[in-house]
């Protein structure tokens, strides 16, 4: 895995800072150049969000090999992709090894991610996905605003991780995760894309669906289970796992989970002291490896930190 951090005073710098990018930066806006860089690279995948205080032209070729995306995070006015208008709600897509034009607004921070082309079709296969194959050609994909920010804070989330504990990011599982967060949620946004198939699955399918899902968590108490993980296993889509979860919990399968895993961890907390087994070591034996969002969850969830939880004598 690949993780970086850097601040720049020169648009030239920070573009040839991007790691396997071809392509130049043009200040046009006036004012002392600021910007930052973070990049992360693991299992087929590279995010880098980049934020610059004064306007820029971008211009180059797209990595070779590569599905790249843009996501607009933040600007004091809209982006421009091939002359294309690009905000909030908008997903820029583009095929490998393209020439590209991008004018970037005053204050603006944007996601960039490549995600190598083998890998993005074979994910969007496992999940059953009609994979888009010509919306390359459209550049710019019109996505809800709320999805497209929910995505955002999603794979700003994955990277600030990778960038604040990178040991802990060491490892293929480590960075097959990283990989299929990112690439699950670019699938996401790329779905509002995608031609809705009839769900024909009895209520009953869908329970079992379910079922085995929560099984599945309880036999791998230590990593945490995800929707790719979910299609892989049970050999089904996406979204048969969310409508599933939808019909028979109403509720995502990811708060499902974590809740199941939460629930296994209050009852080994009721059923310990603390001497036998402190608060740390039961989150991680359930596979929560960050405390503090591990204390917000369970707070949230049974409305009392895990500290207040009764232990056993």
């Amino acid at each position: 895995m690949y993780v970086n951090y850097e601040t720049f005073e020169d648009a030239d710098r920070h573009a040839h800072a991007l790691s396997g990018w071809d392509q130049r930066y043009d200040q046009v806006g006036e004012g002392v150049f600021r910007s930052t860089v973070k990049q992360v690279s693991a299992g087929g995948v590279q995010v880098f969000q980049e934020s610059a205080n004064v306007r820029v032209v971008q211009r180059g070729q797209l990595p070779p090999g590569r599905a790249t995306f843009g996501l607009a995070l933040s600007g004091g006015a809209p982006f421009s992709f091939q002359g294309v208008k690009v905000d909030q709600s908008a997903l820029i897509f583009s095929d490998g090894a393209e020439e590209f034009l991008l004018h970037t607004p005053p204050h603006m921070s944007l996601l960039g991610i490549a995600v190598d082309t083998d890998l993005l079709e074979s994910l969007a296969d496992v999940q059953g996905f009609d994979f888009p194959r010509d919306a390359h050609a459209q550049q710019v994909l019109s996505i809800p605003a709320a999805a497209g920010a929910r995505v955002g804070r999603r794979i700003v989330e994955a990277v600030e991780a990778a960038l604040a504990r990178p040991l802990e990011h060491v490892g293929p599982d480590a960075e097959r995760r990283f990989a299929n967060t990112v690439t699950e949620s670019i699938l996401e946004l790329l779905m509002f894309h995608v031609p809705d198939r009839e769900d024909r699955l009895t209520h009953a399918c869908r329970s079992e669906i379910v079922q085995r899902s929560h099984e599945l968590v309880l036999s791998r108490p230590e990593q945490p289970v995800s929707v790719m993980d979910l299609c892989v296993a049970l050999r089904v889509s996406r979204r048969t796992i969310q409508n599933s979860f939808q019909s028979v919990t109403q509720m995502n399968p990811v708060a499902y989970l974590r809740a199941v895993r939460l629930a296994q961890v209050r009852r080994l907390l009721i059923a310990t002291s603390q001497q036998e087994v402190p608060v740390r070591e039961a989150a991680m034996r359930w596979g929560f490896s960050n405390l503090g969002h591990f204390a917000s969850d369970y707070k949230s969830h049974f409305g009392e930190l895990p500290s207040q939880t009764l232990r056993a004598r």
